[in-house]
């Protein structure tokens, strides 16, 4: 009985199983019979019409800041239109409709297309920084534009103009050559990059990472849905740029043509200043530049792109007579009371005479009085008697003619004399001793930039090679500063008396009776300094200052270059004197009414180096 009343319950429990899952399998019959044959017209078309986008979603990029944070370089959004290849049916009609609205050259889009053979389904940019009316025609026309999208793009804003442009650097389209190199580092076709100055050195911590938004769209375009990976944003970028002083360097720089300007901290070597003349304004490369821009920025014979105070190079002329003094004396040639042959207004060597700038002669000077009188005649016999591989040497060992490491692209590192170098140049016993007097005055085939110059001031000041550099943090997402890794300070090889004692003549070339720096003089404070007059074979002379201040713990170090302006006293002093003046007094500085004022009471009879 128990036997037949358990059998008759699994039984019934059978039964309801099966209808659950024939029930199951009927719902599920007529739900393929509605999506396969009642729906399938309208699903197969619903289908064709959508597809998948993949949009890339560009991160921010970095700031850059001054030192004190004040921000030097930031982003804004703006609107950038683009082409999807794969999207795209007919490209010569689109091409005739958008480049018209787009305001581009004709066969823009057909290019574009053309170029893009890998990505299909990724946009390619056609114009940036689109104006919000153009935006909306596209918009409303979207129908008859298949291929052809928008997105919003941070773009570069250089609130401060030309102000720094040639540190600064700027962005521009990612070129094809450079694509092959960075095939592995996510850049396509259209994407910005660093092309110059902070902006290409540091472009890996700048850029950020992109993001990618998925969308469906319908064959009109119109997204229907989509989800996305967000972008991170670049790093900001902290520079060693006071502002204040780079604007009163920069105020200074006005009046000269073509040359440059470099002050840096002489104890860490963080560039406090840096101009180069003429300049440009980086803004105008956030958007797309005119080819009309871009040819006349090319092909001006000033070379406004050019930054002279890296890759510009220069016969330092009376500047490395400093150089000179340090061979003599670390050699034995001189010491501090040794006094040469008598400057008679020049110095008879060989068939040839070589003069001196002042032409009645400074009669006899020791080392000291002859690097305040910036006596040629002195450093002819010191350049003959060291030789030109022996004070090659010594030019080294104080940083010349190598590359100072400085966190820019395209440094020179200039020309520092050897037997070798004469021997490639004029061929092997084609050239004279007479080169060495030549040397000795900074002038031959020495060439030096202005960088390298404010890094040999500091090392006489202090003794010690300093790395040149503007990068002093790098703030992350986190908010968290990262320091980038630096050069330690090498010392230079020379005694440190003989060091003093070039400090001292240094310091009487501002303020001394025979001086020729008065002109770079601080109110209250001591300051080191050496102009020079560089002879050109191109043109006028080049006018020179190198320096620093205040004596004997000297916080900032300074060289000027003013292209073809004549005498070192007159062009490249002032200019210096100002930038030192704002650095040691702040900006309440006292400023003298007359010219006179500014030469300690000393009268100049005549234009010195």
């Amino acid at each position: 009985m128990v036997r037949a009343d358990l059998s008759g319950m699994r039984s019934a429990r059978f039964r309801v199983l099966m209808a659950v899952v024939l029930a199951a399998f009927l719902a599920i019959t007529v739900q393929l019979y509605t999506l396969q044959v009642l729906r399938h017209d309208t699903l197969r078309r619903r289908s064709e019409q959508n597809a998948m986008r993949t949009v890339p979603v560009e991160a921010i990029r970095g700031r850059i800041t001054d030192r004190n944070g004040v921000v030097l370089v930031g982003s804004r959004p703006a609107y950038t239109v683009g082409v999807i290849p794969a999207e795209v049916k007919d490209a010569a009609h689109l091409d005739s409709m958008v480049c018209p609205i787009l305001q581009i050259a004709p066969g823009t889009v057909l290019e574009k297309v053309r170029q893009q053979r890998q990505s299909l389904h990724r946009p390619i940019e056609l114009r940036r920084d689109a104006p919000f009316q153009t935006i909306a025609y596209l918009e409303e026309h979207r129908h008859e534009l298949p291929g052809i999208v928008y997105f919003v793009e941070s773009r570069r804003r250089y609130p401060f103009g030309i102000l720094a442009a040639h540190l600064l650097g700027y962005v521009r389209e990612v070129r094809e050559s450079q694509l092959k190199q960075l095939k592995d580092e996510g850049y396509a076709l259209g994407d910005l990059m660093g092309q110059a100055g902070v902006e290409a050195t540091y472009e890996r911590e700048l850029r950020g990472e992109k993001g990618e938004e998925y969308q469906e769209v319908t064959a009109t375009g119109r997204v229907v849905d989509s989800h996305r990976r967000e972008p991170v944003r670049g790093m900001d970028a902290r520079l060693s740029i006071d502002l204040a002083l780079q604007q009163v360097a920069e105020s200074a720089m006005d009046s000269i043509q073509r040359g440059a300007l470099v002050a840096l901290d002489p104890r860490t070597g963080e560039i406090l200043a840096l101009v180069s003349r003429p300049a440009f304004n980086p803004d105008i490369f956030s958007t797309v530049v005119p080819p009309e821009i871009w040819r006349e920025l090319n092909d001006d014979v000033e070379r406004p792109l050019f930054n002279r105070a890296t890759m510009g190079t220069y016969p330092p002329g009376s500047t490395a007579k400093m150089v000179s003094a340090a061979a003599g004396l670390e050699t034995g040639v001189l010491d501090s009371s040794t006094r040469l042959r008598p400057c008679t207004g020049g110095l008879a060597f060989g068939n040839r005479v070589y003069a001196c700038w002042n032409k009645r002669g400074h009669g006899s000077l020791n080392v000291v009085h002859a690097i305040e009188a910036s006596c040629n005649v002195f450093f002819y016999q010191v350049g003959e008697r060291v030789g030109v591989d022996k004070w090659g040497t010594y030019a080294r060992l104080l940083g010349l003619g190598q590359k100072t490491g400085i966190d820019l692209p395209g440094e020179d590192e200039g020309v520092v004399p050897s037997t070798q170098v004469y021997d490639r140049r004029f061929g092997k016993g084609k050239w004279g001793r007479g080169e060495a007097l030549n040397v000795g005055i900074g002038q031959g085939i020495v060439l030096v930039t202005p960088v390298q110059m404010a890094r040999y001031a500091a090392a006489l000041a202090t003794g010690y090679l300093v790395t040149p550099h503007l990068a002093i943090g790098f703030t992350d997402t986190n908010g968290v500063e990262h320091a980038p890794e630096l050069r330690p300070p090498k010392p230079v090889s020379i005694q440190p008396d003989v060091l003093r004692l070039i400090r001292s003549a240094m310091v009487l070339v501002t303020e001394g009776g025979s001086g020729t720096a008065h002109r770079a003089a601080v109110p209250g404070f001591h300051v080191a300094g050496k102009t020079g007059t560089a002879q050109n074979p191109h043109g006028d002379d080049h006018s020179w200052f190198v320096g620093f201040a205040p004596v004997p713990n000297p916080t900032i170090a300074i060289a000027v270059i003013c292209e073809n302006a004549g005498h070192g006293s007159t062009r490249a002093a002032p200019v210096a004197g100002a930038v030192l003046r704002r650095h040691l007094l702040g900006p309440e500085q006292p400023r003298p009414k007359k010219d006179d004022e500014m030469t300690s009471g000393h009268t100049v009879t005549q234009s010195r180096n």
